[in-house]
């Protein structure tokens, strides 16, 4: 249940689908030290199995009393479908699954770690194993078009009529009751998230510095914590009066109210929670264009300028700082042109991003799935 878009996701299914009469048990391990936990999200009511073997580390003597559990909870419940989520527990919930002899498997990828977050050599391990896994597979969701493509395709786990693509669905009613923000004061942009390597903390860190000596009316908000938090400190000490720094928070939508755009900087990204947030808040993103961020924009490109390409609803910038501060730098120079992407942003999360959609997503699939099955 780390901090990020599979412990909603997860949490929102498991709630979500017993009122349509699934019997759901939500097995969940242990967070990394910096990863951030977002248990205090489970309710005394949840059906929740914990096994604190269950981690995202490779550590083989404890990864294999995680398997051994997992076996023995899936031959005590004997469930008809295994749905897993994230690399390690996917990797270990379908063997388990495989070994206990459930009939349906189904497995989601949030994002695609087989890129940014490993040396080559071990993303070929990974590689491997996730083809291997594959052939067991009913079916691999992805949040996002992009995401079928580069793994289909770019890294081969899978013929692409194994993919299903099923979007993030959030429960976004407070965002969308949040007033689109004021055109006027300083531009407040928002940065929310992991401080982790893959999400290029250094490159927030340069994009900032480049955006608060181009304009004098930018200002930062940054809520999340981590490895790289160091960088962003640093920062904050050298511009105290315009950057604030919150650390981890359990609720964003105070800190969402006070902005007016929401920059991320990321290496590679499935569908980041912040940037739906965003939209549904009517507030517009600027970001590098990595992963599922592709498929998240409105329409067309309307223009592209110094390395960026401006959507209706968003920005999208190569990874480089005189890019993303150039776009925040227009942004604060033009505050209507900010409204009118946030509303645009605000319509496309309540097309794709609800709750509803999702939930009807899976429970269409699970039907699917099942009739294949028993015919």
């Amino acid at each position: 249940m780390n901090i990020g878009g599979p412990a909603i996701h997860t949490l929102l299914l498991t709630r979500e689908l017993a009122a349509l009469d699934y019997h759901t048990t939500l097995v969940a391990g242990s967070c990394e030290h910096e990863d951030g936990d977002m248990s205090y999200l489970v309710r005394a009511d949840d059906q929740v199995a914990w096994l604190p073997d269950l981690s995202r580390s490779v550590r083989p003597w404890r990864n294999l009393r995680a398997l051994w559990q997992l076996w023995r909870l899936l031959r005590r419940e004997r469930p008809l479908i295994v749905h897993t989520h994230t690399a390690m527990a996917g990797c270990l919930g379908r063997l388990a699954a495989v070994l206990s002899g459930v009939p349906i498997i189904v497995h989601t990828f949030h994002g695609n770690s087989l890129a940014e977050y490993f040396s080559r050599a071990w993303a070929n391990i990974f590689r491997r194993i996730e083809q291997i896994l594959a052939r067991f597979t009913d079916v691999l969701c992805v949040v996002s078009e992009q995401q079928a493509t580069e793994l289909s395709s770019r890294f081969q786990i899978a013929p692409s009529h194994k993919f299903r693509v099923v979007p993030l669905g959030l429960e976004l009613d407070d965002f969308f009751a949040l007033r689109p923000p004021v055109p006027s004061g300083p531009l407040t942009v928002g940065w929310f998230g992991r401080m982790v390597p893959v999400k290029n903390v250094p490159l927030l860190v340069e994009t900032m510095e480049a955006a608060l000596r181009r304009s004098p009316d930018i200002r930062l908000v940054v809520a999340g914590d981590g490895p790289d938090g160091l960088l962003v400190k640093a920062l904050a000490d050298r511009y105290p009066d315009r950057i604030e720094w919150l650390g981890w928070q359990r609720d964003i939508l105070p800190v969402m109210t006070r902005c007016h755009v929401v920059l991320q900087t990321s290496r590679n990204e499935g569908t980041p929670v912040a940037l739906i947030q965003g939209m549904a808040a009517a507030r517009p993103f600027v970001s590098t264009a990595v992963g599922g961020v592709v498929d998240m924009v409105s329409g067309e490109s309307l223009r592209e300028a110094n390395a960026a390409r401006w959507f209706s609803n968003a920005v999208l910038a190569e990874p480089d700082p005189a890019a993303l501060a150039g776009a925040l730098v227009k942004l604060a120079e033009n505050r209507d042109r900010v409204s009118h992407m946030g509303l645009e942003g605000r319509m496309v999360a309540s097309r794709r991003y609800r709750k509803e959609t999702l939930v009807g997503n899976v429970d269409a699939l699970y039907r699917e799935l099942l009739l294949r099955r028993a015919s």
